[in-house]
């Protein structure tokens, strides 16, 4: 990475541009932030994800600690009732519940939840896209989708293309997941029904 302060610089844009209620209203768009995204260079993947990830409709949340994390979930619910958030696994519903979210449950994959959280495989910046797998809590199913899902992922897990995500995948697993959804927020999905992407995007990466 070149310049890590220009990245923070402009992922710290994108951050207050989609998190400030006032700026987006239920059911916009997110604008992309002007042209600092180019400034930033194609070499900065995680940026070139957030570009394409808002172009194509999703909401992204740049996060830095779990105090961050916590806000941004609780923004989502709130703007849904304060619903039950059906997560994908225990350990991430542990994880939400040491946060301080308490109003999360494991899913049960029989039911189809109002308001879905899950973690992710990798983040597909030329695509804007999201690999979502069975291996991430519920056995072999893939983990329970709703029509309004928040993934949390981290910038460690932005790759290029599908080649390197698919590469991966196999550094990840002695054997290739049973069951994969590769979504982005325009609805190009091999599971049906999603109608609203979040994305909490968060800092793990040092240099």
């Amino acid at each position: 990475m070149k310049d890590n302060r220009l990245k923070e610089q402009v992922l710290k844009g994108i951050r207050e541009a989609l998190i400030n209620k006032s700026d987006i209203a239920d059911g916009d768009t997110p604008a992309t932030v002007g042209s600092t995204f180019t400034d930033a260079g194609a070499d900065d993947l995680s940026v070139v994800f957030a570009e394409n990830f808002t172009k194509s409709g999703g909401t992204l949340f740049y996060c830095f600690n779990e105090s961050d994390i916590r806000d941004r979930i609780k923004e989502i619910q709130g703007k849904h009732n304060d619903v039950v958030i059906g997560c994908a696994s225990e350990n991430l519903t542990g994880f939400l519940g040491h946060l301080g979210l308490d109003n999360c449950s494991t899913c049960d994959p029989s039911k189809r939840y109002p308001l879905a959280a899950t973690l992710c495989e990798a983040l597909i910046a030329w695509q804007g896209s999201i690999v979502i797998t069975s291996n991430l809590g519920l056995g072999n199913t893939i983990p329970a989708l709703s029509e309004t899902t928040i993934v949390l992922a981290f910038t460690s897990q932005v790759v290029a293309d599908w080649e390197a995500a698919n590469e991966r995948l196999k550094q990840l697993y002695p054997e290739y997941p049973e069951q994969m959804i590769v979504t982005n927020p325009a609805g190009y999905s091999y599971r049906k029904g999603l109608q609203k992407l979040y994305l909490i995007l968060i800092e793990d990466e040092t240099n």
